[in-house]
């Protein structure tokens, strides 16, 4: 059988219009239950759209490229104007929505990092209140040596458990790490408890050294939270400014040969 520029053309047009219909069908799916309110739905709305967005320019390169085949062959026969019209049409929507994309998610980003970088902050404050909490009851315990031995084995219990608590918790890696350094102080505190006066410089060498620790975990989670914002903001407004130029290239063009054939 003879494969012939007219039945490549049916094919290649006959396939990209069921791409483009099913994926404009995804897009108004994607659209059901809207949540404008909600930042985070805005972030995966844009997420899902911009990986959704390459199939319908597929689609357009295959009614392009059968339309062309289709020109070739009967250059002087031009048919399906109306729907060259309605794709081109199309793909300039596609066009300013993907480019209208690009500072929305930019801007949904840096809040939920900016709110994400708040709440890093205050568990900080929590932290440095229970760290403070923390030094007073090692005075406290330092006068009880039964009561010492008991705190440096509840936390020996834990760290040994891979920093899961009784009730069924799960420690971050930062709290595991905060717990065995305060077990390593206590530890130490217990070796000074007939020596005050070192025993009292160790309690401000504790609590020195617990609040660098803080610091440190609370930068670091910052710039982890910074570094994946960024990391995130930089993949989809890219790909989605990207999709833009190509579906504002196929529209425009396109709407100004069809416009200016007819």
């Amino acid at each position: 059988m003879k494969v012939t520029s007219s039945f490549l053309s049916l094919i290649l047009k006959s396939v990209g219009g069921i791409i483009l219909i099913s994926s404009i069908a995804t897009y108004f799916f994607l659209l059901g239950n809207p949540r404008w309110e909600d930042v985070n739905w805005q972030i995966n709305l844009t997420n899902s759209l911009v990986d959704q967005g390459i199939v319908p320019l597929l689609a357009m390169s295959f009614l392009l490229v059968g339309w062309w085949l289709e020109d070739s062959e009967n250059p002087r026969q031009k048919t399906g104007g109306g729907l060259r019209l309605v794709v081109f049409i199309i793909a300039s929507i596609l066009g300013l929505v993907y480019l209208l994309l690009v500072p929305l998610h930019y801007n949904n980003i840096n809040r939920v990092s900016s709110e994400l970088i708040a709440q890093i902050q205050q568990r900080s404050e929590q932290q440095k209140a229970q760290l403070e909490g923390f030094v007073s009851e090692l005075e406290a315990i330092s006068k009880n040596p039964q009561q010492l031995k008991i705190e440096i084995q509840q936390r020996e219990e834990i760290i040994k458990a891979g920093g899961r608590l009784p009730t069924g918790q799960q420690l971050t890696p930062e709290q595991l790490q905060l717990l065995t350094l305060q077990r390593d102080q206590l530890k130490q505190i217990s070796n000074l408890v007939n020596k005050p006066e070192e025993l009292k410089n160790k309690f401000q060498q504790a609590r020195s050294q617990l609040e660098t620790e803080l610091r440190k975990i609370e930068e670091e989670e910052k710039n982890r939270a910074r570094g994946l914002a960024l990391q995130q903001s930089l993949r989809t407004s890219i790909s989605s400014l990207m999709l833009a130029i190509a579906y504002i290239v196929i529209g425009w063009f396109g709407l100004k040969l069809a416009l200016f054939a007819s």
